[in-house]
């Protein structure tokens, strides 16, 4: 598969409830809600993995002697994530870093998705441009051509909708997928990188590369990019991998399954009718 950069491939995201847990660049990142401690190696008095539950003791410069706990079914993942914790202790970090413990408190969710839309606005990429093009351009075709302006502007307002709705109806398929990685996946750190190669029509707009937790390191094609720098793959097939997206939270229940398709259906119809009449007066 290559080399690869160890500094951006790592290993082990723990997560357990609230809490997140995982080694970079030196130091122990632990993330709880929208608060996240980082913990140079040198901060570490040491660890300690039984069983399902993963502790790491601080030193007297990075809290008092105190401790982290979290929790987590994969018994290998706790191994494997407190075996990196040892390997960073005494490591002060990456260069012109703090050794005491940094906390970062990201914004309450409104805040945090402004800051994202100007961010977007500002640095985004096609599928910017392309929203900005359909809201510049799609809303006066919809309202100045001589088709009924309330259908029009119902049919520009549905149709996004409509096309997401399918297209997510569509992903939703892989159910298996989704059920084989809630049962027996292996959620590591990783590193998206755009596919060049592969033509477009094929399906694969990434490649993901990532280690498991035997050392070996990977690059897997994916469809879509999570939306985090990890993903998770089945231990028994390491080329299976699943990139967890913000649709994750629907669950993929088979009802949600149904009632997308059937929304997504419905929500394209003022556009077909609008076409419809559009190509009638035409002709």
């Amino acid at each position: 598969m290559g080399e690869l950069n160890r500094e951006t491939v790592t290993g082990v995201v723990l997560s357990g409830g609230r809490t997140r847990a995982w080694v970079e660049r030196g130091a122990l990142h632990w993330s709880r809600g929208r608060t996240t401690v980082v913990v140079p190696g040198a901060g570490i008095r040491r660890v300690e993995a039984a069983g399902t539950s993963l502790t790491v003791f601080l030193g007297e410069d990075a809290g008092g002697g105190s401790s982290m706990t979290v929790r987590h079914r994969n018994r290998d993942m706790v191994v494997a994530l407190g075996a990196e914790i040892e390997a960073v202790i005494g490591d002060a970090g990456p260069p012109g870093t703090r050794r005491q413990p940094q906390r970062h408190t990201v914004p309450v969710w409104p805040l945090r998705m402004l800051f994202r839309v100007r961010d977007g606005v500002l640095h985004g990429g096609p599928w910017w441009r392309r929203a900005l093009r359909y809201t510049v351009v799609g809303l006066p075709l919809a309202v100045l051509l001589p088709v009924s302006p309330v259908l029009g502007v119902a049919a520009w307002l549905l149709l996004p909708a409509g096309l997401g709705l399918l297209f997510l109806w569509v992903k939703m398929a892989a159910l298996d997928t989704w059920w084989v990685m809630r049962r027996r996946g292996v959620t590591v750190q990783a590193r998206y990188a755009f596919d060049l190669t592969t033509p477009s029509d094929s399906g694969v707009s990434h490649i993901v590369h990532f280690r498991t937790l035997d050392g070996q390191e990977r690059a897997e094609p994916t469809s879509v990019r999570g939306h985090r720098d990890e993903i998770t793959y089945d231990p028994r097939d390491p080329s299976r991998v699943y990139a967890r997206t913000r649709v994750a939270w629907l669950g993929y229940a088979l009802v949600a399954f149904t009632l997308t398709g059937m929304w997504g259906a419905l929500f394209c119809v003022p556009a077909v009718i609008w076409l419809t009449e559009l190509v009638s007066l035409a002709l």
